[in-house]
């Protein structure tokens, strides 16, 4: 009986320590259902005025052209799967235009979850 309680709290302290070691990517880490509007998709089209290409997520800064010039934040996916999707470094150039498909935040800022992203006539699926 003390052997099977030993073995049981080792198990669980070695789950524990696990755990901790990937707290700060779970907690860094978000469903887009829970940031963004996905049943209401949304397109935009401007400039890219900086792409920040790192972990957790890569985030883009884009301003839109027209009557309205906004900056919008757009998140797309970590770098590993942005690249597995054909979303490279070199695509996302500042200065160039490019068109998101993506979900709006929920709390009205200019800030999409991009789904789609096409820039000089190639489309990357991003999520």
């Amino acid at each position: 009986m003390i052997a099977k309680r030993s073995q049981l709290f080792r198990v669980l302290i070695v789950t524990i320590v696990a755990s901790l070691g990937f707290a700060g990517e779970v907690t860094a880490h978000h469903g887009y259902d829970t940031t963004y509007d996905v049943g209401h998709p949304r397109t935009i089209t401007g400039v890219i005025k900086a792409v920040r290409y790192t972990n957790p997520h890569i985030r883009m800064q884009l301003q839109t052209t027209g009557k309205l010039r906004r900056v919008w934040r757009i998140d797309l996916p970590s770098p590993t799967q942005a690249e597995r999707r054909g979303l490279t470094r070199s695509f996302l150039k500042v200065g160039a235009t490019a068109t998101v498909v993506g979900w709006p935040a929920y709390d009205g800022s200019n800030e999409m979850g991009a789904s789609q992203i096409t820039i000089g006539g190639k489309t990357v699926q991003v999520n």
